[in-house]
């Protein structure tokens, strides 16, 4: 799957398909940045996975004086990003990396983690766990309905997989990794997607 999506993302024009070449976030996603941004103490450093271009989100985080470490399977992904995001710093990786190390304020995936088998998830989000300071906190978004495994053959100009659990699951996985959900809403606006706004216990 991984071998899928790394192909997908190079070779497709998804920045450019998803406005991933703009800096402006749209009001939803301003309010759930800023969510986890009100929260947040001192010079707070932030970790996104699946960081894509670095638009908009790791610009956001940069303009806020918040120092970003983003790392993404993609070669062609951490390129525009290294480009757009000049004071953040990029890693080509996996979500597992070993790159990602020591303890941070937050961390953040917008649209990625249900790009790895859904059976990896519950590993993940104990890993992201422990990467978190003792008060950090995790803005993340998840699918909302359940599907082993879809590949899109031609999404944005290239195939595609998804694995994901249900709405319900995906609560109860972030719960069971040690984390209290603060915020959890279901975004229909455009695909079915769940954001989830919680911090460690």
């Amino acid at each position: 799957m991984r071998t899928l999506v790394r192909h997908g993302y190079n070779e497709g024009n998804y920045e450019k398909f998803y406005d991933r070449e703009s800096s402006l976030l749209t009001p939803f996603d301003k309010l759930m940045c800023d969510e986890l941004i009100s929260r947040l103490k001192g010079n707070p450093k932030i970790v996104d996975l699946g960081c894509g271009s670095g638009l908009p989100y790791d610009k956001y985080f940069v303009d806020k004086k918040i120092s970003v470490v983003g790392i993404d399977i993609s070669e062609k992904h951490i390129a525009l990003a290294k480009k757009n995001v000049k004071n953040a710093k990029y890693i080509v990786g996996d979500f597992f990396s070993k790159d990602i190390h020591g303890t941070v304020d937050a961390i953040v995936s917008f649209f990625a983690l249900f790009h790895i088998p859904r059976t990896e998830h519950k590993n993940l989000l104990t890993r992201i766990n422990s990467l978190l300071k003792k008060e950090g906190y995790i803005l993340i978004t998840l699918g909302a309905e359940s599907m082993k495994c879809y590949v899109n053959p031609n999404f944005v100009g290239a195939p595609m997989a998804w694995s994901s659990y249900s709405v319900e699951k995906n609560k109860q996985l972030v719960r069971d990794a040690g984390f209290e959900i603060l915020m959890a809403i279901e975004d229909y606006r455009t695909e079915r997607h769940l954001w989830i706004l919680a911090k460690k216990r």
